[in-house]
């Protein structure tokens, strides 16, 4: 009930008691989502310093390996005339050193393959790639993952010194990247569902990702066209990378520009969900590890907690407005009893009683209401035979030009409103029906004579001029809300259930039930009557003749429920009475 006591007193009683329960709600909400927010940033923060130190280790051990090997067993030469041949059988002794698994090979000072322990490395020279020219400044280097003929590879090299400490070619040790990739790619899901790891190297580009590798070998941001180019020429990544594309969040860029840790929010390239990211550098390489986890797993956690919160206050809510709500209804019962009784009469229906039974003030008041209901419904009645018998005696006006007595009109409204209420209509509607169906022929007080009393068949200039009478009706009854079901009735009592009707060839559904009552009604009526074109028809061969038309003429469901009236009798009997 809008603007009622009851919800007055309810919205006051949310704002004085439960609206501080809210705010406690609310700020023990916040409380935990910080506390949470802090344990799932150092979570974040630990597992990414948990991986990098597993890379950083795995890194290390590769690194010294070929390192410890090279400072052992330094190649040893006579004098400067030392064949080269003697230098390659050395280098070849330095290779047992090494388990047969490991992918091996020596280059010398140019880059070109002096010796290796594996036939499925390329014969090439590789004096272009990062980890020959890093090797032979002195240092031992671990290169990025890099695609050759469809297979990932990592490269640790380290120079090859000779006695004097000279370096004469570089070792290099040759790792699949599976290694790298794998351990990204088992964090996959496990700080949550969702969770994932990625490692970045210097340049902002992706080398690892735990759930698409094709994201692999993007930019995190559009490289220097400069650097772009010089990556592509030197095929860092290998020979398979043609291009290197990019996917630009600035979010990650920023904090990849910091090269130190830092907290991210970003739904990044892989959902539309959000990413709560840690950055964490790498110590062996210039490289930086992303671990990332997505919201919905990040705030799981809170969210259990808030819906916990949310659910026991919830109940106590349920219950304080339950008794609040049952005591102010049982107090103001009375008066929503009234109002509700007052709705009714506003919208026509002066028979809804009012009554209450108690002697209070609210009880005399509603005795005075229902004296005031029975002297409206008394009011409304005549108002309503006036106007009933107004529109009745304008109807037999318009009929008086015909041949019938006037009855017409009679059996119109007995035939319309006994198929209404055979249809199921409501009964409101039936009530105004009935006297909006004598004004259904009103038009043809505009109609001549020469045209309305004719005998026998129209010319077709006369049947055009018949054929206006319910735009004529439709004119006569105007706009007055009174007359709106009149008004259709006359307008649209002459269309066709197939659309072949007049004036405006509405068809089905399309014309209102009203009008396809009527248009029954009156084709009946003016079969079984004498009219100055023709004599009367018998009652079966109207009926034949009205079955016959269903569905052309006439709407298929009136037809049933005219055959049902016919099958009682009780159309014959309004024939027989108003005639």
């Amino acid at each position: 009930m809008r603007n009622s006591i009851v919800t007055k007193i309810f919205i006051s009683f949310l704002l004085v008691s439960l609206l501080p329960i809210a705010a406690l709600i609310a700020y023990n909400d916040w409380v935990n989502r910080h506390l949470v927010y802090s344990m799932k940033i150092e979570e974040l923060k630990n597992q990414a310093g948990k991986v990098a130190k597993i890379i950083d280790l795995n890194l290390s051990i590769r690194k010294g390996m070929i390192q410890g090997v090279c400072s052992k067993h330094l190649i040893r030469a006579a004098d400067k005339e030392t064949s080269a041949f003697l230098v390659k059988s050395r280098m070849k002794r330095l290779l047992n050193h090494f388990a047969p698994s490991e992918s091996i090979f020596i280059l010398d000072t140019h880059g070109d393959i002096i010796v290796a322990n594996t036939h499925d490395v390329q014969t090439k020279n590789y004096s272009a790639c990062g980890f020959f020219k890093e090797a032979m400044n002195g240092n031992a280097y671990v290169s990025e993952p890099a695609m050759d003929q469809g297979k990932g590879y990592n490269y640790y090299s380290t120079p090859v010194r000779n006695y004097k400490k000279e370096i004469i070619g570089v070792l290099v040790m040759r790792r699949h990247a599976e290694e790298l990739w794998k351990l990204v790619e088992e964090e996959k899901d496990y700080l949550g569902k969702g969770s994932l790891c990625i490692l970045t190297d210097r340049y902002g580009v992706r080398i690892a990702h735990a759930t698409d590798r094709r994201l692999a070998f993007k930019s995190w941001i559009k490289l220097d066209p400069g650097v772009k180019k010089n990556l592509e020429m030197e095929h860092h990544y290998g020979e398979d990378i043609k291009e290197i594309g990019f996917t630009e969040i600035p979010e990650v860029s920023k904090v990849l520009a910091q090269n130190a840790g830092g907290i991210f929010v970003h739904p990044l390239a892989i959902s539309t969900e959000a990413y709560w990211g840690y950055c964490m550098p790498l110590k062996e390489k210039d490289w930086t590890l992303l671990y990332t986890v997505p919201a919905s797993a990040f705030l799981a956690q809170v969210k259990h907690l808030t819906q916990n919160a949310v659910f026991s206050t919830g109940v106590v809510f349920i219950i304080v407005i339950a008794l609040t709500w049952l005591l102010s209804t049982s107090l103001l019962r009375p008066i929503k009893r009234l109002t509700r009784a007052a709705n009714e009469i506003a919208n026509g229906n002066l028979d809804h009683p009012v009554t209450n039974g108690s002697q209070d003030e609210i009880g005399r008041l509603m005795q005075s209401f229902d004296v005031m209901r029975n002297k409206l419904k008394d009011s409304y009645k005549d108002l309503r035979d006036a106007n009933i018998e107004a529109l009745l005696m304008l109807a037999r006006a318009c009929e008086a030009r015909d041949d019938d007595t006037g009855n017409h009109v009679l059996r119109i409204n007995h035939y319309s409103t006994a198929l209404a209420k055979e249809l199921g209509l409501e009964e409101l509607f039936i009530k105004e029906l009935g006297p909006s169906s004598i004004l259904h022929d009103v038009g043809k007080i505009h109609t001549p004579d020469y045209v309305l009393k004719k005998k026998g068949y129209f010319t077709n200039k006369e049947r055009e001029e018949m054929k206006k009478h319910p735009l004529y009706g439709d004119r006569i009854l105007g706009d007055s809300e009174f007359f709106h079901l009149a008004k259709e009735i006359a307008r649209w009592h002459h269309e066709n259930f197939d659309g072949t009707g007049y004036p405006d060839g509405l068809k089905g559904e399309a014309i209102p039930i009203w009008a396809r009552i009527v248009r029954l009604a009156d084709t009946y009526d003016a079969l079984v009557t004498k009219r100055c074109y023709k004599s009367a028809w018998s009652d079966l061969q109207a009926h034949k003749q009205i079955v016959n038309y269903s569905g052309t003429h006439f709407d298929p469901l009136v037809v049933e429920a005219f055959k049902h009236l016919f099958e009682k009798g009780v159309i014959q009997e309004i024939k027989n009475r108003y005639t």
